[in-house]
């Protein structure tokens, strides 16, 4: 005998938050070793190149995610891909962001590094929902998923900013 209507709906619901659950918890789990390798790539080969590498590998399994994620096993595979992937950046922030800054200026210099990121990133889940909506006006089979996509590749923009960015590794903490 199978379920009817909100009974049904209950159920789905709860399936969902569940695999919603599940989901984060192995993104979160599998973000711990992504620091963990960032903080060690950045020491022994530099700052730029470890940042360099992980935002595209960030672009590269988010897009990944977005583009294929269809199946509950993926879940298993290629969320802790995306979760190591993405998430490692935050291991360079804490490394990087106080090598930049002068000790009076410090706890300022990263706390706006570190915040204003987060005042831009605002705009996009506006910008997914608009490009969503263009894209299924357009006949996208799948348009969220293919917004994300494209918008996966924000993180080659970090590549741009690493051109004017210096390298801190083996050099003194600025003074002053």
């Amino acid at each position: 005998m199978g379920l009817a209507g909100a009974e049904a709906d209950k159920y789905v619901n709860g399936q969902k938050a569940y695999w919603a659950g599940i989901t984060s918890l192995i993104q979160n789990a599998s973000a711990f070793f992504g620091i963990f390798a960032f903080s060690w790539a950045a020491g022994a080969f530099g700052r730029k190149p470890a940042f360099a590498v992980a935002f595209v590998l960030a672009a590269a399994s988010t897009a990944l995610v977005f583009a294929t994620l269809s199946e509950r096993w993926h879940i298993f595979v290629l969320v802790p891909i995306m979760g190591f992937c993405l998430l490692s950046l935050f291991g360079g922030y804490a490394i990087y962001f106080p090598e930049l800054f002068p000790t009076r200026l410090r706890g300022t210099g990263v706390s706006f590094c570190y915040n204003a990121v987060r005042y831009l990133a605002a705009a996009f889940p506006p910008m997914l929902g608009y490009f969503a909506v263009k894209l299924k006006e357009g006949g996208a089979a799948e348009p969220f998923r293919t917004a994300a996509t494209i918008l996966s590749f924000i993180f080659l923009l970090g590549l741009v900013a690493l051109i004017w960015a210096p390298e801190t590794k083996g050099k003194p903490l600025p003074e002053g």
